[in-house]
C-alpha cells in the first residue's frame, strides 16, 4: 500500500475520529426544528470530505419576544407598549441642544443631590410632563437632570399625580422632597 502524503491522509483521520451519537427523541417542535437544521448544516460535505458549517448553523434564540408584524401593527395604530421614537414624540434637534446644555450645567442627579449623594446625570426630565403642558417643553425652569433610577421613580410620581388630580403639585414635590407623598420620600 503506497504511503499518502500527510495532507492527503487528513480527511481519513478526521473521518475516523467522528463518533456516532445515539438518536435522541425530541419533545417539542422547536427541538425537532433545531435538530433538523443542525443535521442539515453539518451533513453537507465540503472540499476533500470536510464538513462545512453554513452561516445559520448557530441555534436559534428562543427568547420571549413580540413578532415583528405585531410591532408594525402597534406602530401603525399607536397602541400597546410601543411609544414611538423620541423624534415621533416631538423631541427634535432644538431639544437635543437644550438637553446637552442643561446637562453641562447640571452634572449630578438632582434627586440624588437632595439625598447628599453624587450620581452623574443620565438624562434631562421635564418637571411638568410635556404631555400635560407642551408650552413648557423648552422652558429651562421646567427641567431637571436625573439618573435613570430616579427618572423611573419620577415617572411613577407623575402617574400618581395625574390619577389623583395633583399635577400642579409636581414642581413642589420635585424641589422639596419632604412635601412629597410618603411613598416617594427619601428613606432616612
Amino acid at each position: 500500500m503506497p504511503v499518502k502524503p500527510a495532507r492527503a491522509r487528513l480527511p481519513d483521520r478526521v473521518a475516523s475520529q467522528k463518533r456516532e451519537t445515539p438518536r435522541k427523541e425530541f419533545s417539542s417542535r422547536k427541538e425537532k426544528h433545531f435538530a433538523a437544521r443542525h443535521a442539515e448544516a453539518h451533513s453537507s460535505q465540503g472540499v476533500e470530505g470536510f464538513s462545512t458549517v453554513t452561516r445559520n448553523s448557530r441555534p436559534p434564540r428562543f427568547k420571549p419576544f413580540q413578532a415583528p408584524m405585531a410591532i408594525a401593527v402597534q406602530k401603525l395604530v399607536k397602541a400597546g407598549n410601543y411609544r414611538g421614537s423620541p423624534r415621533d414624540r416631538g423631541y427634535d434637534s432644538k431639544w437635543d441642544r437644550l438637553s446637552i446644555a442643561y446637562r453641562k450645567r447640571h452634572v449630578c442627579c438632582a434627586w440624588c443631590a437632595q439625598q447628599d449623594r453624587d450620581t452623574l446625570t443620565d438624562l434631562v426630565d421635564h418637571i411638568i410632563p410635556v404631555v400635560d403642558r407642551p408650552d413648557l417643553k423648552y422652558t429651562w425652569s421646567n427641567l431637571w437632570a436625573l439618573c435613570k433610577h430616579h427618572h423611573a421613580q419620577k415617572g411613577v410620581m407623575e402617574v400618581y399625580a395625574r390619577e389623583n388630580g395633583l399635577l400642579n403639585m409636581l414642581p413642589e414635590w420635585c424641589r422639596q422632597p419632604e412635601k412629597r407623598p410618603l411613598q416617594f420620600r427619601p428613606v432616612a
